[in-house]
């Protein structure tokens, strides 16, 4: 859906029809292949980092730059940081969907606001979607900045049965691929933690987990990204209250005490309150993931996603500022 939004829509195959294999890896090779195809288009959007900062720095020394607009959610690591400010001038808008991270672009970077545009994130609202089962359980979902530790402490001494949905955990470090951390799941659920089990899952077993979960988990190491969003909005999409740690960066989706729940980061006391509150009261559960379900509906869809960003782009291509009331 969103590929046929954009056209022409292109790929690392078009490096099988380049005049020359080129040096470097595929993203910098990919992004020479885009500018030197410059007369086929009007202008390029970039989905991931590397692409976007490798068509940036190349058109840093382009003689006929053309209109690009990147799709970034996390400005803090150094590794985007410090090329952001060296190349983040070739950017004619940026497309986020992250009111901290959009702060980190405008105030740490200086990128102008009127060329930042906020677009809420999507989630495929058909595949995730409410369907009956017998909640007998809850769980943990995702493995990026997850703080299982304190989960599965909150878990102890509770008859919750739960699932954590991953195999191991990463915790990214302040250069990302360098100093990465990961963690088998295995080495945090100790054999003793009978009432938990572990393990990936495939979409469609995930699903049938979140429906049988009463209500989703997403423990968070401390972060200012938006990590967790994802496994959120499937949450919510499928009827179900979250409940997240209240991290700096993610903000932008829960609202507490109507879909979902905040407890304190690293806080395992604050966690397993939480967790006892909704299940032992099913009624407040289901009317929470009621409005889950609501929320999602009119916020974050998959069109609506696509849409958002198509918008922004031809509304930074035309010249008009992001508005503030983009995010409402």
């Amino acid at each position: 859906m969103f590929d046929n939004a954009f056209s022409p829509v292109w790929d690392e195959t078009i490096l099988d029809k380049a005049p020359s294999p080129g040096k470097g890896p595929e993203w910098w090779r990919l992004a020479s292949e885009i500018l030197r195809r410059g007369s086929e288009y009007d202008a390029v959007v970039t989905w991931g980092e590397r692409l976007t900062l490798a068509v940036a720095a190349q058109q840093r020394f382009a003689r006929n730059r053309k209109r690009h607009i990147a799709m970034m959610y996390y400005f803090d690591k150094p590794n985007i940081k410090y090329p952001m400010r060296l190349f983040g001038n070739t950017l004619h808008g940026v497309v986020t969907w992250t009111t901290v991270q959009r702060k980190v672009l405008i105030d740490d970077l200086h990128f102008p606001s009127e060329r930042a545009y906020l677009v809420r994130h999507y989630v495929d609202q058909l595949f995730y979607s409410p369907r009956p089962a017998n909640e007998d359980m809850i769980c943990a979902v995702g493995a990026e900045m997850r703080d299982y530790p304190t989960f599965i402490e909150a878990v102890r001494g509770t008859d919750l049965r739960c699932h954590i949905a991953t195999d191991h955990v990463r915790i990214p470090g302040k250069v990302r691929l360098i100093n990465d951390r990961r963690l088998p799941i295995s080495d945090i659920v100790a054999q003793t933690d009978a009432q938990i089990t572990s393990g990936r899952m495939s979409l469609p077993e995930l699903r049938k987990l979140y429906a049988r979960s009463r209500f989703v988990v997403v423990p968070l190491l401390p972060s200012d990204s938006d990590n967790g969003v994802t496994v959120i909005l499937e949450a919510m999409a499928m009827g179900k209250p979250v409940i997240c740690s209240r991290t700096r960066g993610q903000v932008d989706v829960i609202q507490d005490g109507v879909t979902g729940l905040y407890v304190p980061v690293g806080d395992a006391a604050a966690l397993r309150a939480a967790m006892l509150a909704l299940w032992n009261d099913p009624q407040r559960c289901q009317e929470m993931g009621r409005r889950a379900r609501a929320y999602i509906e009119a916020h974050h869809t998959l069109e609506m996603f696509t849409s958002g960003v198509r918008s922004a782009v031809e509304a930074s291509l035309d010249g008009r500022p992001a508005p503030d009331t983009w995010w409402k």
